[in-house]
Order: structure tokens, then C-alpha cells, then sequence
């Protein structure tokens, strides 16, 4: 069982019950997921890797069209999530890895 912190903003890994997160009950059976390690729990789409459903996702346009489904997204994606402006202010350290891997691949999209 897990404490909802006190933002109230849950991880992705409590959302979905993946238990792949820090101590998690499936850690030592499947591995910790990435987003866990990089402490991108309400940001878990912008990175690759991640092990939704059992498997990892492969990279971030591999697996774009399954996350926009996720209820993870649709709570935490910043321009439409419904807790998107709360993620900026309860955990500006991973904010700000959010942003700087959206500016990455924009350069990279348009070779800045």
C-alpha cells in the first residue's frame, strides 16, 4: 500500500499499481522502471524505456500513441492534464527535467 504524498499528486507507478518503482513489491522480480530512477513519476511519456504494462515502451515516438491513452498523461501532460500546472509547483525539479527534454528534442526536430 502507498501514501499519497502530501501534493497529492500520485506517482505514476501508484495510478497503474505497477509496484516497478524504489522498493516496489516487483523491483527485485522485473526491475526498477525508468521513470522511477529518474524520479519522473507525473512525467513517465517524455522519457524512454518505461515498462507499462509489463514491457519497456521503447523510445518516446515508439510509444506516444499508448501514453496519450494513459490516465497518466491525461492528469500530468502540462498543456491538457487536469493536474498538469501542479506538477510545475509541487515538483519543480522534475519540471524542469520535463522541459529541458522537450527543448532537446526540438533542437534536435529542427537541428538547432
Amino acid at each position: 500500500m502507498f501514501v499519497i504524498p502530501a501534493s497529492g499528486l500520485e506517482n505514476c507507478w501508484e495510478i497503474l499499481n505497477c509496484d516497478r518503482q524504489e522498493n516496489g513489491q516487483k523491483v527485485n522480480e522485473l526491475g526498477e522502471c525508468i521513470a522511477s530512477k529518474e524520479k519522473m513519476g507525473h512525467s513517465c511519456w517524455a522519457i524512454a524505456g518505461t515498462l507499462c504494462g509489463g514491457t519497456v515502451q521503447g523510445s518516446v515516438a515508439e510509444k506516444q500513441a499508448s501514453c496519450m491513452k494513459c490516465n497518466v498523461y491525461k492528469r500530468y501532460h502540462r498543456a491538457i492534464g487536469s493536474d498538469g500546472k501542479l506538477v510545475k509547483k509541487y515538483h519543480p525539479e522534475e519540471d524542469e527535467k520535463y522541459s529541458a527534454l522537450l527543448i532537446d528534442r526540438l533542437n534536435k526536430r529542427y537541428d538547432i
